[in-house]
């Protein structure tokens, strides 16, 4: 063996032995690695996304199924999908989502594409709605903007739980069974992403619904920690009471795979889920989602407001055939005259003639002047 590659292999081995060590995921259990994986996805999350959500299965209840045949249902419901971009920068409060849902078929293929961007700290929204400039020919390359009234903003601690998030999801999937962690295979494509580990979360029905109440009671206690106002902090509650009762009308159960690298930095997620009604039985919905990141640490977003392309509802118009909004105008007609009041203290006015009377009455003859 040459001199250099005996001195070169021990350098190549300490090195990978160093970085293998230095992986914050190194020695972890399962629960443990996919956890500290979410939390530093929440606590720097600055990347773009790409992923698509499907309808995989569908089965609806014989009674249902004399509406129309079941087979059809499922395959009209398998070709609508729901395609999604953006970009995300929690350290500056922003999320863009641009989805596109699309209905195809055979030779035939509809979209609509709605992108979005979110100001979460001013509850702030700019939606492109272009897609209707053939009726409101004003939002033609404008984007729409929609906000919160700003004088309530200020009590709501958006910027406040946002840094909580990491708290907010280790109190909450600390909650779930530690059996429901597991390492799965890393797959050839896995590897060409750039993966180091692939950990798979199993939620039964019971499960998903306590993972879901966990979240939303920690979000609710620290908006009503970080919160003076008595109203936000009473919404707080309303909405985890309200959300809680919704959950014993839908059950779900799901799987969830985490694809990370070494540095438990999150490359893609992929996720089944599917949806039952106890109510209903028979009624099951499963969808597929799959989510990848890219560009960590430079997202770009492409919905980018400024002075000159950005419309507020109070600027927009309705178009002049739709008189419904667009109130009252040159075209308009004008109002009905209304009719005068008749003074009750006024004598009466003489009944008129009616047309056969006045046909009857012979004219008088003129007198001859004496």
């Amino acid at each position: 063996m040459p001199f250099i590659t005996r001195i070169c292999l021990p350098v190549v081995a300490s090195l990978a032995l160093a970085g293998c060590a230095t992986s914050p995921l190194a020695n972890k259990t399962a629960d443990d690695a996919a956890i500290y994986t979410l939390q530093q996805s929440s606590l720097d999350a600055r990347y773009n996304f790409d992923g698509t959500l499907r309808i995989s299965d569908l089965d609806i209840p014989a009674e249902l199924g004399s509406l129309a045949p079941p087979a059809l249902v499922k395959d009209v419901a398998r070709s609508f999908s729901f395609d999604m971009r953006g970009a995300v920068d929690i350290p500056a409060s922003r999320i863009e989502l641009v989805p596109t849902f699309r209905f195809a078929r055979p030779n035939v293929e509809s979209w609509v594409r709605v992108p979005m961007l979110f100001q979460l700290n001013t509850l702030t929204a700019w939606v492109d709605a272009s897609a209707l400039d053939l009726a409101l020919p004003q939002l033609h390359g404008k984007l729409l903007k929609l906000n919160a009234p700003q004088d309530k903003v200020a009590d709501i601690p958006v910027d406040a739980v946002m840094r909580d998030l990491p708290l907010i999801i280790g109190a909450a999937y600390a909650a779930v069974d530690k059996k429901a962690f597991t390492f799965q295979p890393l797959s050839e494509s896995d590897r060409q992403k750039g993966a180091s580990y692939r950990i798979r979360l199993t939620l039964d029905p019971a499960a998903d619904a306590q993972l879901g109440r966990a979240m939303l009671q920690e979000v609710a206690a620290r908006v009503k920690r970080h919160s003076a106002s008595k109203e936000v902090q009473a919404f707080a509650d309303v909405l985890s009471s309200e959300v809680a009762k919704t959950q014993g009308e839908l059950a779900s159960d799901s799987q969830t795979e985490l694809l990370v690298d070494s540095q438990a930095k999150l490359l893609a997620m992929e996720e089944q889920r599917t949806l039952r009604v106890p109510k209903l039985k028979g009624f099951s919905l499963t969808l597929r989602t799959n989510m990848a990141m890219r560009n960590h640490g430079q997202p770009v977003f492409t919905v980018v407001p400024t002075a000159a392309n950005v419309l507020t509802l109070d600027e927009l118009k309705a178009p002049s055939w739709f008189p419904g909004m667009a109130g009252k105008g040159d075209d308009a007609e004008p109002a009905a005259a209304a009719e005068p009041e008749v003074d009750a203290a006024a004598p009466a006015a003489a009944a008129p003639v009616p047309p056969k009377a006045a046909a009857k009455a012979k004219p008088r003859k003129p007198q001859a002047k004496k």
